[in-house]
């Protein structure tokens, strides 16, 4: 064991990092034995680590879903737009939100989407596979209306509705 007196960088006696770290913070903290605890410390700073990025994205999301929503409330009240909103009227408001979801979507998830080219002008049906996310669904709605400046509309179950938001 090194002696209080003795530094970590004296090459006296050989340490490794970790107990060069914990004997620099035993002597800034006066706290001895500190390596019986920094194991724990470590274990409890991963932990909240893996927590917090697991509902850090979903909640970040969600976040986001919200503020666009009020975002495009706030721009129905401001222009005292009263039209439909599948109307030309909502393009500008539309271009924006879809342009900050595309501008996410690269950026947070690498989102890609090929094959928009194949889409027949006029009307359609997009059918895709459950395993979709409905954040997935949204992204493809972003890049499809700043593409092909069209709108896709969805049917969905009664559920779908009974979500806040």
């Amino acid at each position: 064991m090194i002696g209080r007196k003795e530094s970590c960088a004296s090459g006296q006696t050989p340490m490794t990092d970790l107990s060069c770290l914990a004997y620099v913070l035993e002597e800034w903290t006066v706290v001895e034995y500190l390596k019986k605890y920094l194991f724990h410390v470590v274990i409890l700073s991963l932990t909240m680590s893996a927590l917090l990025v697991f509902f850090i994205v979903p909640l970040t999301i969600l976040f986001f879903i919200y503020l666009t929503n009020i975002l495009l409330l706030i721009y129905q009240r401001n222009s005292e737009v009263k039209a439909d909103p599948l109307s030309d009227v909502w393009d500008s408001a539309r271009k924006s939100i879809a342009s900050f979801w595309d501008i996410y979507a690269r950026i947070w998830h690498g989102y890609e989407l090929h094959g928009v080219e194949n889409l027949p002008e006029g009307p359609g049906i997009l059918v895709y596979y459950h395993g979709a996310i409905p954040i997935d669904y949204l992204y493809f709605l972003s890049r499809l209306f700043l593409w092909k400046k069209r709108l896709c509309l969805s049917v969905a179950d009664h559920f779908v509705f009974r979500l806040p938001g």
